[in-house]
Formats: C-alpha cells, structure tokens, sequence
C-alpha cells in the first residue's frame, strides 16, 4: 500500500499568499492542523486544493480554530447548519436569491463593524462560473510596513470608527436589491465599533492597518475635514499592487484567511445563467489591540 504524501505549503505570492497541497480537511491530523494554522499566521491567506467538505465538516473543521462567529444575514444562514452562509447567484423558483449574491463587493475585513471582530474566515467553493468570481486579499502587514516613518508616527495611537450601515458610509453606493435600505442596513446594523488603525496580530506580534474603505467610516476624537483626507491616503495606498493576492478559484478550493491581517474583495463578473456558490463559516477573534 503506497504511502500517503505529506502535506505540502508552497508560498503563492511575494506579499501574502500560500497554498497547502495533500491534506483532507475532513480528517485532519493534529501534526498538519498544526502546519496548517502556523502558515495562515505566516501567509495571511491559505488556499488548501482539492477539498469537498460536507457542511457539517466544513463546520467541524472551523471550530478547529475557535469559535464560531455568526453573521447578521439571518436569511442566508444554511438550514440545519447556521454555522456556514451560504454566498451564491442563484435564484429560486420564485426568484429570490439563495444565498447573497454580491457579498464582498468592497475591500474589507470581516465583522470590523463589531467590537471582536473575525479572526478566521473559511470559504469553500461549490459551484464555479466559466467566466468570473475571482477574490483578491490586500496583505496589511505589508502595507502599514511600506508606509513612510512620518505617516507611521501620525496614525500611532488613532481609533477607526467602524459601521455596518452603508448609507452612513460617504465612499458606499446603496444596492437597489435591498431597497430603501432601511430595513436592511439601518435597523441591523450594530453600534458602532472602535478599532485602532493599527493593530499587533496577537500570533506572529507584527503591525497591521486594520481599516477598510467598506466598515471605516471615520477616526475618533478627530474631525472629518482632517480625518477623511488621511483616510483617503491611506485606502488609496492599500491598493498597491505589491500588497495583493489574486485567486482565480479552481474546484476543491478552500481558502481560509486571517482577518486580522488581511483585507478581501469579491470581484464579481458571474453572468447569469451562470452560478457561484460559496460556503463561508467564521471565528471569531479578540478586541483589537
């Protein structure tokens, strides 16, 4: 009986990135979960390759980093599983969406917009289009690390304030699937969070920019003619090439990326009839500090 191959980390770009080749997330050893987690904190996004998680081991395995977070889309948590929410293009019968259609449409990280944030975020993929659906993630270790000492000095110590609500957030657009939006932002949405700009990640002890064009609506204590240019600076900085990751989703994907290091955004592109079904499960994290 051939031996089975060890598991495999091969590093997938310069600022952030790696993916883990020869492991069943299913049944993992606690030697590879062990591997596993130690090159998320090294890589801040892990592509792990040929995956089929029933949603139940999909859960089993999330619950392997910590405690599960739940999202406030009550109505795209999965039936009989609310650990995983279900991201997907399709309609129903009567056509509703299944899942929600346009998640991540923003560079963001998950869950900023409440006081402990996500830590984990595990997203497998189930249907695939031809043509779309690509993620990219900003390493923001790499961003606050090439920002200038002068800039450096000026963010130390500064608190982002952190919403949900779109319509509270001036670089937003309103999506016409929720209406008004009222219901749908203003109602739900959680008070306000305060998280400082720049966090240490509790594992590797390295600085991270921890805002986001989508949840950072401004900075505490500061006025918004002086505060919302320095946030501008600081978006548009992020955005640089050499602190992104690219991944074009190849079935069996799952991509597990650490939140408090990273920002993601979802590309879009699906044209229907064509689907993108994605299962998503979260854990969350710490107060940042």
């Amino acid at each position: 009986m051939p031996l089975a191959r060890a598991l495999k980390i091969k590093k997938l770009a310069d600022a952030l990135g790696a993916e883990a080749l020869n492991v069943n997330l299913a049944n993992v050893k606690e030697d590879d979960f062990k591997i596993i987690r130690d090159s998320l904190h090294d890589n801040g996004v892990l592509v792990v390759r040929n995956q089929a998680l029933k949603p139940a081991e999909q859960t089993a395995f999330t619950r392997k980093f910590g405690e599960i977070q739940y999202h406030i889309n009550d109505e795209y948590k999965m039936p009989g599983n609310p650990e995983i929410l279900i991201l997907s293009t399709e309609l129903d019968a009567e056509g509703n969406n299944v899942g929600i259609p346009d998640a991540g449409s923003d560079w963001h990280s998950d869950h900023s917009y409440v006081d402990v944030p996500t830590a984990y975020t595990f997203l497998q993929s189930v249907i695939l289009p031809k043509v779309g659906g690509d993620t990219q993630w900003i390493g923001m270790v790499a961003a606050y690390e090439a920002l200038s000492t002068e800039i450096k000095d000026r963010i130390d110590g500064l608190v982002g304030i952190h919403s949900f609500n779109r319509f509270r957030n001036s670089r937003m657009t309103r999506l016409d699937r929720h209406g008004d939006g009222e219901a749908y932002y203003s109602k739900r949405s959680p008070p306000d969070a305060f998280h400082p700009i720049v966090r240490t990640h509790p594992h590797t002890g390295k600085r991270a920019l921890f805002i986001s064009p989508r949840f950072t609506l401004g900075i505490k204590n500061m006025d918004d003619k002086e505060a919302q240019p320095l946030l501008d600076h600081l978006f548009e900085h992020l955005i640089d090439e050499r602190f992104i990751y690219h991944h074009k989703w190849q079935k069996g994907d799952l991509v597990i990326w650490d939140n408090r290091q990273t920002l993601h955004l979802a590309l879009g592109g699906v044209k229907l009839p064509e689907v993108r079904r994605m299962h998503r499960s979260t854990v969350v994290g710490e107060i940042p500090v």
